[in-house]
C-alpha cells in the first residue's frame, strides 16, 4: 500500500516534493532487496496457474526473454501488450519481470536491430535485464482463465469449452505389453526404474507361470525400452505396441459457451457486456432469429475460427471477419464485437490477485496504466 501511494505521489509530482521522491525511490530499493524471488521459482509458479502445453500449436508462450543469472525478480508488471508506452512505464516502475498476454515475440527473429519496434523493444528489456514472459492461449484454455472471466458477466449455468482441450493423462504417450519368462521380470524392473520416462503400470503372473508386463513410455524413450527388450527377445512373446489416447481436461479448452438462467433482451445482453470490460461502445450485429438472449458463447480476441457453427443466441468476442459475421447472423447467432484486446485486458485483475496469491506475496504486482486497444470507435 505504502509503495503505491508513494508512487502515485512520485508520478502526480515529479519535481516536487524532493523529500517524497527520496523516500519512494529508497523505499524501492528497500522492498526489492527485502522481497523478491529467483526467476525459476517465479516460472514454476507460472506453469502451475497455467502450464504452456495448454497453449494452441502454433502459438509462441513461456519465458521469451531471460536476463542471465542469477536474477531476482522483485517487481512484475502485468500487461496485455507490450508496446513502447508500456516498457516505459515498466522501466520506470523498476520491473524485473513482464508478463505480456500476447507475445512480443511471436515469429522467428533472423537478428535484433534498431531498425524495427518490436526489436528495439526486445533489446531495450535485455539492457535492463527485464525478463519477458507470455502466456497467451494457455490463459484463454485454462479453467479459471480469459474466457472464464469474459463470459462471467452473464448470469450462467453449466459453462464448458467450445473447443475441449486434450491431454495425455501423464507424460507417458505409448504402451508396451509383453509376457516374459519370470525368472527375467525382476531384471526388466530394474532396467526400466532407471528410465525417467519409463514406467510399469501392470505385473501380474500368468497361469502358465509367465509374468504380463505392461509398460508406459514415451514416444522419445520408447527406442530405449525396445533396447532393454533385446537381450530378452528369446524369453519376450504376445509384444504389443499402442499409442495411448489424450482424455478430455474438464474445463479447459478455447472459447466458452453456457445457457443462461434466465433469458434476458439483447439490449440487456449489451449493458452486461459493455459494463463488465468498462466499454463506452461495442459494435453489434443483430439475427433475425433472435429475439431473446438464452445462450451465449464467447471468445476472447479473435472468435472467428472458434465459434463458427457454435449453436448460441450471442456470441461475444474482440474481432470476427466481415463474412464470419455475416455467417453468425444468418445462422442465427447475434454478434457482439468489443475489439481484440479489450476482451482480454480486465483479466489482468484477476491474474494479479492469483499471482500474489501463489507467490505468497514475495513480490510486487503490478497493473499497467498505459495499455490499450489501438482501435477506438469515435
Amino acid at each position: 500500500m505504502l509503495r503505491s501511494i508513494l508512487y502515485l505521489i512520485h508520478k502526480q509530482w515529479p519535481d516536487k516534493p524532493l523529500a517524497l521522491k527520496f523516500m519512494y525511490r529508497r523505499y524501492c530499493v528497500t522492498a526489492s532487496e527485502n522481497s523478491s524471488m529467483e526467476l525459476q521459482n517465479v516460472l514454476k509458479q507460472l506453469r502451475k496457474l497455467a502450464s504452456p502445453s495448454l497453449a494452441g500449436s502454433w502459438d509462441n508462450v513461456g519465458l521469451l526473454v531471460e536476463p542471465s543469472a542469477p536474477h531476482k525478480v522483485s517487481t512484475i508488471f502485468l500487461t496485455n501488450d507490450l508496446t513502447p508506452p508500456v516498457l516505459d512505464e515498466a522501466i520506470k516502475r523498476n520491473s524485473d519481470m513482464i508478463i505480456s498476454y500476447h507475445p512480443p515475440i511471436f515469429s522467428g527473429m533472423k537478428k535484433l536491430v534498431q531498425k524495427q519496434w518490436k526489436d528495439k523493444i526486445i533489446i531495450r528489456c535485455i539492457k535492463n535485464k527485464i525478463a519477458v514472459y507470455s502466456p497467451h492461449t494457455s490463459y484463454d484454455c485454462v479453467e479459471g482463465g480469459v474466457n472464464d472471466w469474459l463470459i462471467s458477466c452473464f448470469d450462467c449455468k453449466s459453462v464448458e469449452p467450445v473447443e475441449q482441450h486434450e491431454d495425455f493423462l501423464t507424460c507417458h504417450t505409448h504402451q508396451v505389453e509383453l509376457d516374459v519368462a519370470a525368472e527375467h521380470t525382476q531384471l526388466l524392473r530394474e532396467a526400466f526404474k532407471a528410465e525417467q520416462q519409463v514406467k510399469i503400470t501392470e505385473c501380474r503372473e500368468r497361469s502358465d507361470g509367465k509374468h504380463h508386463l505392461s509398460v508406459h513410455c514415451t514416444k522419445s524413450s520408447l527406442k530405449r525400452v525396445m533396447s532393454i527388450l533385446q537381450d530378452k527377445m528369446d524369453s519376450v512373446k504376445n509384444l504389443q505396441i499402442t499409442n495411448l489416447e489424450k482424455a478430455p481436461t474438464l474445463g479447459y479448452g478455447m472459447g466458452r459457451k453456457a445457457k443462461l438462467n434466465n433469458s434476458i433482451s439483447l439490449d440487456e445482453a449489451v449493458q452486461l457486456v459493455k459494463k463488465h470490460l468498462k466499454l463506452d461502445r461495442v459494435r453489434l450485429a443483430k439475427s433475425p432469429g433472435v429475439e431473446a438472449v438464452s445462450s451465449v458463447a464467447v471468445c476472447a480476441g479473435s472468435g472467428g475460427s472458434v465459434l463458427r457453427n457454435v449453436t448460441a443466441d450471442l456470441y461475444v468476442t474482440g474481432e470476427m471477419s466481415h463474412h464470419e459475421v455475416l455467417h453468425a447472423v444468418y445462422n442465427n447467432s447475434a454478434v457482439i464485437l468489443c475489439d481484440h484486446s479489450n476482451t482480454e485486458r480486465g483479466y489482468l485483475t484477476v491474474l494479479k490477485s492469483k499471482l500474489e496469491e501463489c507467490l505468497d506475496s514475495k513480490t510486487n504486482v503490478v497493473i499497467t496504466e498505459v495499455d490499450r486497444d489501438p482501435l477506438e470507435i469515435v
